[in-house]
C-alpha cells in the first residue's frame, strides 16, 4: 500500500490538461482555470475568462494594438465590466468560433434609438 505522500507525488508527476472542450447542440464550452489567450487581430490579444462569481458568464478581454483594453464581452454577447464597443472582424470571428454570440454588425451592447422616448402626463 502506497502513502499519501507517495500517491500524492505520482498524481503531481502526471501531465496536467490545460484546455477542456465540451460540445452540446453546436455550442462550445471550455473549462479551465486561468485566462485563456487566443489570437484575433492580434497574437494573443484576446483573453477569455471563466466567471468570478457564479451568477457570471464567461467574457473576453479584447485588447489592442498597444495592450490597451478595448472591449470586454460576456459568452451571450453583451458588455462586461463596463467596457462596450465595436469589435473587428477577425476579432469577432475569433470569439464566433469560440460560441461566442456575437451580433450582426460585431457591436457589443450599443443601442441605437431612432426617436428619444416620449413620456406621458395623464
Amino acid at each position: 500500500m502506497k502513502s499519501f505522500k507517495e500517491f500524492n507525488a505520482e498524481l503531481n508527476a502526471r501531465p496536467a490538461l490545460d484546455e477542456i472542450i465540451l460540445t452540446e447542440d453546436g455550442k462550445i464550452f471550455e473549462l479551465f482555470e486561468d485566462r485563456k489567450w487566443i489570437s484575433g487581430r492580434f497574437d494573443r490579444n484576446i483573453g477569455i475568462d471563466q466567471p468570478t462569481s457564479g451568477a457570471g458568464q464567461v467574457h473576453a478581454h479584447v485588447y489592442g494594438r498597444k495592450n490597451n483594453e478595448l472591449v470586454v464581452v460576456n459568452f451571450d454577447g453583451t458588455a462586461s465590466h463596463g467596457f462596450k464597443g465595436n469589435l473587428s472582424d477577425k476579432d469577432a470571428d475569433a470569439l464566433r468560433a469560440r460560441g461566442f454570440k456575437i451580433r450582426s454588425g460585431n457591436l457589443v451592447e450599443w443601442l441605437v434609438v431612432k426617436s428619444p422616448p416620449k413620456l406621458l402626463f395623464g
